[in-house]
């Protein structure tokens, strides 16, 4: 049995009550090998026609849209996520599946209470887990911990929700706790730390580890502020939007361009789909990049880019628009 809940009752019932015929399945990576299963029911429960994606899925900022426009498909089928998007989907219907996690979280938030600093916790998890998220503050609370969790942010769906790029929620109640627990993955944990001036702990119920992130961020906010220095030398700025759906960010680039040129600086505008080290190589005259696409791309992996790389908000200290702690107070992630 899959360790989540892929909701086969609820897709058919989906499928039939639209009246869809042919549509397309998108999962992500780590769920990707059941895509011929689901594909093999839906076909024997529906007769609808079944394409799965091959494709990467980052998010729900990352729809297979235009995939689903060229096959004609009545239905783009989205797991692993909730809804992102507010502005719809392009007339093309989503129906999101969150894929909900069968993984016991109690005892890995357990593991977690000697890390936790302070009676006043701020809780947020994923979505895969957020079903069990009310028995993890009974629990804490039986502890004797005073429990907060943050309400929705511009982009998460539930209360008590974070995404990869989205921790406005813990942002509004970090005066009002002492530390953060997050559950869920690192990739999770540590956007939050970085996105937070408190304490962090990450209890991971994949691998049933805890740890404090506290170190992972002083380390990630020197090498941060490293790449902002090298990328004051700067002359020549490649600005990358994304075609991502939930990522493409023209009017933001566009005010950056004018910025950067305000600040005698040439700057480009780079659309691409994929933002990988090799694509951007043929650009040799660039000088340093601006993500304004998914910003753990810059925070995550700029080791991976031969030239400096800065998010959206760090070429604003770049340019002297904001100081170093004023981009700290901010949060280092936000979308």
């Amino acid at each position: 049995m899959s360790m989540y809940d892929l909701e086969e009752d609820r897709l058919v019932a989906e499928i039939t009550g639209r009246g869809a015929r042919r549509l397309l399945i998108q999962l992500p990576d780590g769920l990707k090998n059941e895509g011929p299963r689901l594909a093999s029911f839906v076909r024997e429960r529906t007769g609808a026609e079944v394409f799965v994606s091959a494709s990467s899925a980052w998010g729900a900022c990352d729809l297979s849209l235009d995939a689903a426009a060229r096959l004609k498909a009545d239905l783009l089928v989205h797991y692993g996520h909730n809804e992102f998007l507010r502005d719809g989907s392009n007339g093309i219907p989503v129906v999101y599946i969150p894929a909900k996690s069968r993984h016991e979280i109690i005892p890995v938030v357990d593991k977690a209470l000697p890390l936790l600093q302070g009676p006043r916790i701020g809780l947020a998890t994923v979505v895969q887990h957020l079903h069990n998220l009310p028995d993890a503050v009974k629990f804490l609370e039986e502890k004797g911990f005073k429990v907060q969790v943050p309400g929705r942010g511009p982009w998460s769906h539930d209360t008590g929700q974070v995404l990869g790029c989205d921790y406005f929620g813990l942002k509004r109640i970090e005066p009002e706790v002492d530390s953060f627990l997050i559950v869920g993955s690192y990739f999770h944990g540590l956007g939050a730390a970085l996105s937070l001036e408190k304490s962090t702990i990450l209890a991971d119920p994949y691998d049933k580890t805890v740890q404090s992130l506290d170190q992972d961020r002083a380390r990630i906010i020197r090498q941060r502020y490293a790449m902002v220095e090298k990328a004051r030398q700067a002359n020549n700025f490649g600005i990358i939007i994304s075609t991502k759906p939930g990522q493409s960010n023209p009017t933001i680039a566009l005010n950056i361009q004018r910025q950067l040129e305000e600040n005698g600086k040439k700057a480009v505008i780079l659309y691409a789909d994929e933002i990988r080290p090799e694509k951007l190589l043929d650009f040799t005259d660039v000088e340093a990049f601006v993500d304004t696409a998914c910003p753990r791309l810059a925070l995550d992996d700029p080791e991976r880019f031969s030239k400096p790389i800065v998010t959206r908000d760090e070429i604003m200290v770049v340019m002297g628009a904001w100081t170093w702690e004023q981009l700290l107070e901010r949060g280092l992630v936000r979308l």
